[in-house]
């Protein structure tokens, strides 16, 4: 989205307007949307996660031919960049493809189709597959060898103190993240607390990683358990008083972010541990050691927040599990969609909703994709009257990316219900049954 460049962000002292003018700068009237698409990386004939070497290869090869740029962290490959575009590793080598943002989801499909077109191609080569769904099917954690990121190395040394399944997100997760312009302010605000009201419903939808260690868990999503385990404080909806405040505003996003405990600063290319000690707000007030807080430092520590809407220069939407590319664009409609909409109609459905309702509906969602009540809400119909809202604020040759995801509703059903009906139940039906449905 936004490249926020200003020599200020590295070299002065930090305080509190510096990081509301920062958001305040983000704000722009020409709307975009970016797409982050991961990928589960294979070996073709055994289905456990990909070594690093093979990836290391396709990255190499993919880069030569389109002519992008390759990403080293240290001597460690970690990507290539090109067109306003980028495709990274994630710590357990799964594919991540960043695109520059679009105005249309015509064209997000067209990149992505091209994009991927030339990967799997040369995966094969390797005799590798990227799979569109929200966990490793074969392998775990325990065998899995994470990427030699110097950011990588220190959030699987500490995460897991604070989330028991901080392994499992890092190394075998991937999920779609939509990003998106805000034009003011308020419209940051409006657009984050009506995203935070429907996640639940969207992540139960979209849940699609019922398989896990070669076997049917009783979880649709277990990609968001994961993430629900990887630290309260710092995954959660943390930034409650934003919520449910008719005068909320940046400052209550911000304060939330300062009181979250800080992991690590980077001086001159090289990360500082903080293990997490003290709190960036303890950081800005006292330093660490002999270094003050810059706004490059916050801009980091933000990034290493996890809620599933996230406020950075643009809004970041993390809630959902990989997908295949016709429901991928789907996803992509829907929110283009409900962000055209009335926010205060959708808002007065959660009226008696507060953050410990939407914790206990994500974890709903998580188990049941959208096969679950809470309250006077039933999922399945709520989610069903969201996607008509989101229909009715789309163009007419936009309407058709919804018609998949519409025919699920139709018949109740999340994305994973149609891997159980088929009677999936390991990583070799899951593979095959990947391949029929393409």
């Amino acid at each position: 989205m936004l490249n926020y460049k200003n020599t200020k962000i590295e070299t002065e002292p930090l305080n509190f307007e510096q990081i509301r003018d920062y958001y305040l700068d983000s704000c722009k009237e020409d709307l975009k949307y970016g797409l982050e698409y991961e990928k589960i990386s294979v070996n073709s004939d055994t289905l456990k996660s990909a070594g690093y070497d093979y990836i290391e290869k396709i990255i190499k090869n993919f880069a030569h031919i389109k002519g992008w740029g390759l990403l080293y962290d240290e001597k460690t490959l970690i990507g290539t960049i090109g067109e306003n575009s980028s495709i990274s590793l994630e710590p357990g080598c799964q594919f991540e493809l960043s695109l520059a943002p679009k105005k249309e989801i015509s064209e997000i499909e067209k990149s992505v189709k091209e994009i991927f077109s030339l990967l799997d191609r040369i995966a094969k080569l390797y005799n590798i597959e990227f799979l569109p769904i929200g966990i490793t099917p074969k392998s775990t954690y325990q065998n899995i060898d994470i990427v030699k990121k110097q950011r990588y190395e220190i959030m699987a040394k500490y995460l897991p103190i604070y989330g028991k399944f901080a392994p499992v997100m890092m190394r075998e997760t991937a999920g779609i993240q939509l990003n998106i312009d805000y034009k003011s302010e308020f419209d940051a605000i409006n657009k984050i607390k009506t995203l935070s009201f429907i996640s639940p419903f969207l992540t139960g939808f979209f849940a699609n990683s019922p398989i896990r260690n070669n076997k049917l868990t009783n979880y649709k999503s277990f990609r968001a358990l994961a993430w629900k385990y990887t630290g309260k404080e710092r995954c959660s909806l943390f930034y409650d008083k934003l919520l449910n405040n008719k005068d909320a505003n940046f400052d209550d996003y911000i304060n939330a972010i300062l009181d979250i405990p800080l992991l690590f600063i980077e001086r001159e290319g090289k990360k500082v541990i903080t293990g997490c000690k003290i709190t960036f707000r303890e950081f800005m007030k006292q330093g660490y050691k002999h270094y003050s807080a810059t706004l490059k430092d916050y801009i980091l520590h933000s990034s290493l927040c996890f809620p599933d809407i996230r406020l950075k220069n643009c809004i970041e939407i993390r809630n959902h599990d990989s997908q295949n590319l016709e429901m991928t664009l789907a996803m992509c409609a829907f929110y283009k969609g409900i962000l055209q909409s009335d926010f205060n109609e959708i808002l007065k459905d959660f009226s008696d909703i507060d953050v410990y309702d939407l914790d206990k509906m994500g974890f709903l969602a998580a188990k049941y994709g959208i096969n679950f009540k809470y309250k006077n809400l039933c999922a399945k119909t709520y989610t069903k009257k969201l996607f008509e809202i989101a229909g009715n604020n789309l163009r007419d040759d936009e309407k058709k990316y919804l018609k998949e995801a519409l025919t699920l509703l139709e018949n109740g059903k999340c994305v994973a219900d149609t891997v159980i009906e088929n009677k999936v139940k390991n990583a070799n039906e899951l593979n095959e049954y990947l391949k029929k449905s393409k």
